[in-house]
């Protein structure tokens, strides 16, 4: 489980602290404050919470009369917890994996198996459902079926409030959320409340953790979420707010730092399923450790990769200081050296995202925003760089020449460093404390944070999955 957490933690360890460029938002005439580091967000963890097994129906066809209104089959339903000081932003159940559903007989049944459709997140991003399905059933005497596979989901590193100040509460009106471009897509009074529809891009939508409304006294005006949508790139969000007000200050949630991360799952689900007595979730390595296939992922992990002789440093304190000049230096492939080799695509990006995300910083200033926004859709156009940025690493840079926009973002981001505010680069500060190398592997402390290496042929790597 040592693996898991390392995907989860140590890429934002490094990205997520370093890059967050909008802080608290400014008064009129401010500069923006420098970003405080976000702390890393524990992993979610994964465990089973209901199961439900469906037998053939009666009647015609054996499907006019169906137990529960089901097709035959079984689901085991998972429930994820999101990380201390994280949350889940959204779920893709198509790009989750469903790898074995057994039971206790030993009896393979993932007949038609697969992730299932529509999985629910709460609206703080606290936790999530999702259903595994398959057509197949458990054997006669079975008393519980393990289940394990992928989630693919992206996951934010905390939130963070902005606000849009004196927005008219009109059909069709348009405002700005720093830069990006909104438009209250339908305001309707009904009795003591107003419905407003706000259009949006689905991206947007995506980032959006929670809306608070005030009055023109900065007052809290109560108020309720009660649909979204999309078709495409188009978005809406419908919220019922207890106002008659023609104008209100809107302040939306935004999750900050979103990354696309795997979550594994082995889970045991039976009819103590619900009181906890035979679930388990991600990091509770004592019952996966009783599971033989479980245990079979967890070690088998293939041979090192190849590396060059210019590939790694003679120890960790070496990786670290490495990063940090090349870094300043803009030298792209000299940080990536020191990066394990199947890991360099998801620090590549951990860069990209965090650039998308720095015009937020000039939420108080919409034209520096905008300038800002054309200067980094120049930049990723010039490295063949195209959004979404949240999906596989290795699809996102697939023909990208990935240590020559390493070089680039950095120059990017030193160029835009305000003046008298450090330089804040996608590297580690500060020095390893407290190394513990055991074999090929060690484990330092960063700013009270964990961070891992791999040795290759006596070559030391900074880990990030």
């Amino acid at each position: 489980m040592a693996r898991t957490k390392a995907v989860l933690c140590v890429g934002v360890l490094i990205l997520g602290t370093q890059l967050a460029a909008a802080g608290p938002q400014a008064g009129r005439g401010q500069r923006p404050a420098a970003a405080p580091a976000q702390p890393p967000a524990a992993p979610p963890q994964v465990s089973a919470v209901a199961l439900r097994v469906v037998g053939p129906g009666l009647g015609a066809n054996g499907s006019e009369l169906r137990p529960f209104n089901e097709s035959p089959g079984t689901v085991v339903v998972l429930a994820i917890q999101a990380g201390r000081g994280g949350g889940i932003v959204e779920i893709d159940s198509h790009a989750g994996k469903l790898d074995a559903f057994t039971d206790d007989k030993g009896q393979s049944l993932l007949e038609e198996g697969r992730v299932g459709p529509f999985p629910k997140v709460a609206e703080d991003g606290s936790v999530a459902m999702v259903e595994i399905e398959v057509r197949a059933r458990p054997s006669a005497g079975a008393a519980s079926v393990t289940v394990q596979g992928t989630l693919a989901m992206t996951v934010a590193a905390g939130s963070k409030p902005v606000r849009a100040a004196n927005v008219k509460l009109e059909t069709g009106q348009a405002f700005k959320l720093g830069a990006t471009p909104m438009t209250i897509g339908e305001a309707k009074v009904e009795e003591d409340a107003t419905r407003i529809t706000f259009g949006l891009s689905r991206t947007v939508l995506n980032t959006i953790r929670e809306v608070r409304f005030l009055d023109a006294k900065n007052a809290p005006i109560e108020a309720r979420r009660t649909g979204s949508g999309y078709m495409n790139e188009k978005a809406t969000l419908d919220y019922e707010a207890k106002t008659k007000d023609k104008a209100v200050t809107i302040e939306f949630e935004m999750w900050q730092n979103p990354r696309a991360v795997k979550v594994p799952f082995n889970v045991q689900a039976g009819l103590g399923v619900v009181a906890g007595g035979r679930s388990s979730g991600t990091s509770d390595t004592a019952a996966a450790s009783r599971n033989d296939a479980a245990d079979k992922v967890e070690k088998v992990q293939g041979p090192p990769p190849v590396i060059t002789a210019s590939d790694g440093a003679a120890s960790p304190d070496a990786v670290i200081k490495q990063m940090q000049t090349a870094a300043l230096a803009g030298k792209g492939a000299q940080v990536l050296s020191v990066i394990y080799p199947t890991d360099r695509p998801t620090y590549g990006q951990g860069v990209a995202m965090a650039l998308a995300f720095l015009p937020m910083g000039s939420m108080d200033n919409p034209a520096a925003g905008e300038k800002l926004q054309k200067e980094l859709d120049a930049l990723f156009a010039k490295y063949q760089i195209k959004p979404p940025f949240m999906r596989e690493p290795a699809e996102l840079f697939q023909g990208v020449d990935l240590p020559a926009f390493i070089s680039g973002a950095m120059a990017f981001m030193k160029s835009h460093a305000k003046k008298g505010d450090p330089t804040t680069l996608p590297v580690p500060s500060g020095k390893p404390e407290d190394v513990k190398i055991t074999g090929d592997e060690a484990v330092a402390t960063m700013g009270g944070k964990e961070v891992k290496f791999t040795r290759i042929t006596n070559r030391w790597f900074i880990r990030l999955e």
